[in-house]
């Protein structure tokens, strides 16, 4: 099945309807506030409302466990969304959500994950709950990135689970948070004054979306259906970002850098980018935006977009880098998943 014609309309409609304003900076992190057409019919539970109620409960597949997949029951009468990067914590070993996933009401489903917690593989609790944090945004665009190659190649909703923790553990040393079992909420932990402190900087402000550029660099976009559900995420997104912003400190940004100028030209040119869409796990269709700049995805359900998030691709090799990655994979030798 594919998109229907409205459905396509709609997205395209969409990102021509996206206007940029007030751009906002603090330290290294600057952002741009974006609206776009809202969709304010599509009702929906976040994860961390229905865990409140004790209306879904996520659980590993079996008591064996599988690390790239977990267990959802949705109780609720309404569906619930799983949001992409979106931590669980607990079980036998944290991970994040993939994809973002609309799981439907009163239905039970598996879900595709990958692990941010490469040190444990021992049950701390019988079900997950919300760590309350979306992985960092590096964490999310190489997930991102090779999903999207997966989709293409075999129509898995799988990551490379190496990368993904060779940017955790990136993310701890660059932090320099140490971490018994390379955990990702281990950082978030230890440095969740400072991340208050950016997230007290970049209040939400009537808008649906937003634009985030590290060191005078975008990094990403991402926008909900309306704002009232943008709301709910807006400070978990400010997190995946700003927590990159503080694992990796530049002194140098050029000042003459033209934000709104630059928001722009990535809005247009994620228009130009073929979208190749597939069934998403839950309700709707997963599209998927990928050339040599761009990487990004976009829950689209019943002419509503629910969720989208881009990534603009950055290739950075230092010398420390290789050092982490390298005593990464030295690691993973030891684990038996």
């Amino acid at each position: 099945m594919k998109l229907k014609v409205s459905e396509m309309s709609i997205v395209k409609e969409y990102l021509s309807s996206i206007k940029i304003g007030e751009v906002r900076t603090y330290k290294n992190m600057t952002t741009v506030q974006m609206k776009g057409m809202n969709f304010p019919d599509m009702k929906f539970m976040t994860l961390k409302e229905a865990m409140v109620a004790d209306l879904i409960e996520i659980t590993e597949v079996d008591d064996s466990g599988s690390v790239p997949t977990l267990k959802v029951h949705n109780k609720a009468d309404i569906p619930v969304l799983l949001f992409d990067g979106e931590e669980l914590k607990g079980a036998k070993q944290n991970r994040v959500l993939n994809t973002t996933v609309l799981i439907p009401e009163h239905t039970e489903q598996e879900i595709p994950v990958s692990c941010v917690e490469q040190g444990r593989w021992d049950y701390v609790s019988p079900t997950f709950k919300d760590s309350g944090t979306v992985a960092s945004s590096r964490v999310r665009r190489a997930k991102n990135e090779t999903v999207s190659l997966s989709l293409k190649e075999s129509d898995s909703y799988r990551s490379d689970q190496g990368r993904v923790w060779d940017e955790v553990e990136e993310l701890c040393g660059f932090c320099e948070v140490s971490s018994p079992t390379s955990a990702m909420n281990d950082v978030y932990e230890a440095k969740k004054d400072s991340l208050d402190d950016y997230v007290k900087e970049f209040p939400f402000s009537n808008q649906n979306g937003i634009l985030i550029f590290i060191n005078g660099k975008l990094a990403g976009m991402e926008f909900l259906s309306s704002e009232d559900n943008y709301e709910k995420y807006h400070e978990k997104i400010i997190k995946s970002y700003s927590i990159d912003a503080l694992s990796d400190v530049q002194e140098d940004i050029p000042k003459t850098i033209d934000y709104l100028k630059e928001s722009q030209e990535f809005i247009d040119e994620i228009a130009t980018i073929d979208i190749v869409e597939k069934p998403s796990v839950g309700y709707g269709y997963d599209c998927r935006f990928v050339n040599d700049n761009i990487a990004g995805a976009m829950l689209v359900h019943e002419n509503s977009i629910i969720h989208g998030v881009f990534f603009k691709k950055i290739i950075e090799e230092t010398e420390y880098k290789e050092e982490v990655v390298s005593s990464s994979r030295r690691a993973r030798n030891y684990l038996n998943y």
